[in-house]
């Protein structure tokens, strides 16, 4: 994860509180000669109320908002000032002042003429710290740069500047003219200040459209940012607005640097939706507020787009948040009182000169508060899509997915389903798996690993949500998945899906590819009027030859279509309720068998956690909000008074629904070769190293129960060298395990195989039935060399795709057992009356690691790779559209298909692809 150093910002040095008001007059003077200043600037800093004085220097400032603030003096040639001032109800003030000629009097041809090109690199440098560097910086210019200079010392990591005069911005994408007279400007790598006072004038708008533009954006501006997010909480409708927040879990990961970068895995581990009581008070007087912001807050904005990700499941703009005295001071504006106090990092932290706004600028949120959303049945529709890397697969083969939801009421996404059900169906209707995945700012990314036992050739991929039932079959996403061997093909004409409104340019770096060659790909996204646009999407690249398109499935725009209802269906007549959490319902039985109700314990993750429940009179219990990844092991256990055992656990099974096939779904003709598509098979036998072959000996000691199955091999503490380093001990346990390898890195294979040198092909390590971690840049071997040697007593390994451990065992499982550690046989076999039974959480998703040629020091005698690229955390913004990406091209001489699905911010269809021909 990017470490985000913390900056400040001091730039609203005022506060108004827009209810009474009251006036402001009084004469401005030469401080020297006492004559009067015509025509000189009087404005309360930071807002939009300002006047100038007449010939006789005399000013008048009417309906001045109550509060306190400061009232700004400013004229050419001329030090600036300010003076703090209150208004109260009806009160009148008066400030005579007198100003200062500047010392330094130059003229603006003798200050040009002594600018240099090391002034103008400085003054560069001073714009991008001073406007920002997007889009709208763009639009502001400086008119007056003459008044800025640098120190001589001046450095990259302490940047200061300053002005002789107050500085003009145009800032003509919001539609302002700025007086900022700065009185202290610093840019460090770990903080920056820009501090002074601020003027505001409109400007004028060419035409109507450019105003409207500017309203446009100036409404935007304010949307995202940390005054309208204090403006919504103070009325508790910070979440409709698309702010959540999230604070530091206690006993979690201190540092963010030790985090994953998938928010899910984050989330109840490391991270907590930060919900304390009494957030908001009422401040000193009427229209201010005291927000309690305590610790560090993590800021989710959820209705923006960032390219920039923290985590890769968050493609929206996140930012933190600290506060010295854990209150934040805001007027019912959300604009903030204790400016210095208040410390942003991340996205917030990014908005300079160009986004700021008058502190009483007025955003027109008509319709916008204390909104009752409709929850009709038309309105809390949900449709999900599945874009697949591939259309048919490969036996073994990993299905990589990303589901895309599209909501009849966007706003609503937060109050549906949570919980996505991905399923594998034959042809014949069976199951043959199930899992569920979490649903994540209207997104769910996974996969599922396909058995290499399947017998049968086409299969169909089922995605729905508990909701979706009460919609009826057509509302579940269903495609044609054909699971092949290598001497199968697949034949028949695909029909081709319409294009969409959008459209997606591609500008490879080579028009055609080589063997083993690096492409890099920019991809922009834009509308038909060629505007870029921010979207969500989903890249697979995939090799023309192992996997051309050869099957149809359903096209985005026609799955993710809101349908219109019926009146007369209402949600009242719904059966299946709204999934937002997982809940897991059991019964138990006493010791005649029949259910009844009874305390009983529940054990899990390896005994380390416990749970006390209860049984109801018909033996129902619930385990409520379920909330881990994987599969895990529970142990139910009922004592009776005498602390004896007794009764039977069960788990109740929920009915999946009813399979139903669309009418337009057709499954494709596949036919039998003698010559197998991958070289190197010269019939299917050989698909199977000869040496796994006789195994049967090695599995006498396979009776403990764990959650992988039964053990292909096991490998007991003296035949391991347990003396030495974990280099000696993992040689030796290669020597009991045909088919085990290792590099020069130290990191192990198991299982072989062409289709899988895309992927980490490490196995899954278990300790005494924990899950080590397996994350990039964390070897097998490096989890195995965590425990003593000389303690182990056991290594179980399975040499081929354990399905019952998901994804995680795609490659195989090592489990080591050391002599201290829980030993499952007997605990299990030796406690009457404990029940244990696996539970399937939820599925993890993915990295998918592309092959690099380039920096590997593992060779692959052939590149067969089918899926060359996969990237589900795709974001383009508003200012490009564009995004680029780089692959390897394999050892295949067919085209390479590029193909890009996913959602515009505004929710509508995106499909494209792109076709890369193979030459030398």
């Amino acid at each position: 994860m990017k470490t985000f150093f913390i900056t400040s910002i001091f730039i609203f040095c005022s506060f108004l509180t827009f209810g009474q008001t009251g006036t402001i007059s009084g004469t401005v003077t030469d401080g020297e000669t006492g004559e009067p200043l015509p025509f000189c600037n009087v404005f309360i800093s930071n807002t939009t109320v300002a006047t100038t004085t007449d010939f006789d220097g005399n000013y008048l400032l009417e309906n001045v908002p109550e509060g306190e603030f400061e009232v700004g003096f400013s004229f050419i040639g001329y030090q600036a000032q300010q003076k703090a001032a209150s208004i109260r109800p009806g009160s009148k003030l008066t400030f005579s002042i007198s100003l200062m000629p500047l010392v330094q009097d130059l003229t603006d041809v003798e200050i040009k003429a002594s600018r240099d090109r090391a002034w103008e690199r400085e003054l560069r440098k001073f714009k991008s710290y001073f406007l920002g560097n997007d889009e709208m910086a763009a639009q502001c210019e400086i008119l007056n740069p003459w008044v800025i200079d640098f120190p001589d010392d001046n450095k990259n990591n302490d940047f200061k500047a300053i002005a002789y005069q107050p500085i003009e911005i145009e800032n003509k994408a919001l539609g302002y003219l700025l007086t900022f007279d700065l009185k202290a400007f610093q840019f460090t790598p770990s903080y920056y200040i820009i501090s002074g006072a601020t003027r505001f004038s409109d400007l004028d708008a060419p035409d109507e459209k450019t105003k409207s533009e500017w309203e446009s954006r100036r409404l935007d501006t304010y949307l995202k940012s940390p005054a309208n997010m204090f403006r919504a909480m103070i009325i508790n409708q910070h979440n409709q607005e698309g702010f959540f927040l999230y604070g530091d879990k206690v006993g979690g990961s201190e540092s963010r640097n030790l985090r994953s970068d998938v928010f899910a895995n984050e989330l109840g581990k490391s991270v907590v939706p930060y919900q304390p009581e009494n957030l908001v008070q009422a401040g000193r007087r009427p229209g201010e507020y005291r927000i309690l912001m305590k610790g560090r807050i993590e800021i989710h904005y959820e209705k923006g787009y960032s390219t920039v990700n923290t985590y890769k499941d968050a493609p929206y703009p996140i930012s933190w948040l600290e506060v010295n005295g854990n209150y934040v001071q805001v007027n019912s504006n959300g604009m903030i009182l204790n400016q210095k106090d208040v410390i942003f990092s991340g996205d917030m932290d990014k908005s300079k000169i160009s986004k700021l706004l008058p502190l009483d600028y007025q955003p027109n949120l008509t319709g916008r508060n204390n909104v009752q959303l409709a929850k009709d049945a038309y309105s809390m529709q949900e449709r999900v899509y599945l874009h697949t890397d591939r259309s048919f697969y490969y036996s073994g083969d990993q299905v990589l997915f990303k589901a895309y939801f599209n909501y009849a009421r966007p706003e609503m996404k937060r109050v549906l389903s949570n919980i996505l059900y991905v399923e594998l169906i034959s042809s014949e209707r069976d199951m043959i798996l199930q899992k569920k995945f979490k649903i994540e700012n209207g997104q769910a990314i996974g996969d599922i690993t396909l058995p290499d036992t399947l017998n049968h050739k086409n299969y169909y991929l089922r995605a729905y949500t508990q909701w979706n039932r009460n919609y009826g079959p057509d509302a579940f996403y269903v495609q044609p998945l054909p699971v092949v061997s290598p001497f199968d093909r697949i034949s028949g004409e695909v029909e081709k899906s319409e294009p969409t409104e959008i459209q997606v340019k591609f500008s490879p770096s080579k028009i055609s590819l080589g063997k083993r060659e690096k492409i890099s790909v920019e991809l922009a996204v834009q509308d038909q009027n060629g505007t870029p646009l921010a979207s969500n999407l989903s890249i697979a690249v995939r090799d023309g030859y192992f996997a051309p398109d050869l099957t149809s499935k359903t096209s985005i725009q026609e799955v993710l279509g809101i349908q219109e209802i019926p009146p007369h269906i209402t949600t009242e007549k719904f059966t299946y309720d709204l999934e937002r959490s997982w809940n897991v319902t059991g019964r138990f039985y006493n010791e005649k068998g029949k259910p009844s109700a009874s305390p009983f314990t529940v054990y899990f993750n390896n005994f380390e956690g416990m749970l006390e429940m209860e049984s109801d009179k018909d033996g129902n219990f619930t385990l409520e909000e379920m909330e881990f990844y994987g599969p895990m092991e529970f142990a139910f256990i009922a004592t009776d008074r005498k602390g004896k055992a007794f009764g039977n656990f069960e788990l109740v099974e929920s009915l999946n629904p009813p399979f139903y096939v669309p009418e337009h779904l057709q499954l494709p003709k596949i036919s039998t070769v003698s010559t197998p598509i991958f070289s190197g098979l010269n019939d299917e036998a050989n698909m199977i190293p000869l040496e796994q072959v006789t195994v049967e000996k090695e599995k006498e000691q396979g009776a403990s129960r764990a959650i992988y199955g039964t053990a292909d091999y096991i490998v007991t503490a003296d035949k391991l060298n347990r003396n030495g380093s974990i280099m000696d001990l993992l040689m030796s346990l290669r020597a009991q395990v045909p088919g085990m390898s290792m590099n020069t890195n130290m990191e192990i294979r198991i299982r072989g195989g062409a289709t899988s040198a895309s992927l980490s092909m490490e196995p899954l390590v278990m300790i005494n039935g924990t899950i080590m971690p397996s994350t990039p840049g964390v070897r097998a071997a490096d989890n195995i060399a965590s425990i003593n040697p000389n303690d182990i007593d056991r290594i179980e390994v399975v040499s081929r795709t354990s399905s019952m451990m998901g994804d995680l065992g795609r490659n195989g499982v090592i489990a080591v057992y050391t002599k201290q550690g829980f030993n499952q046989s007997s605990l299990l076999g030796g406690t009457p009356g404990l029940v244990s039974m696996i539970i399937d959480g939820f599925g993890i998703p993915t990295n998918f690691m592309p092959f690099d040629h380039d920096n590997t020091e593992e060779v692959l005698e052939l590149d067969q790779r089918v899926t060359l690229y996969w990237n589900p955390y795709v974001v383009t913004d508003s200012e490009s559209g564009k995004f680029t990406f780089e692959f390897f091209s394999n050892d295949s001489e067919g085209p390479k298909i590029i193909e890009v699905e996913g959602l515009s911010i505004d929710g509508k269809p995106i499909r494209a692809t792109y076709l890369l021909p193979f030459g030398q």
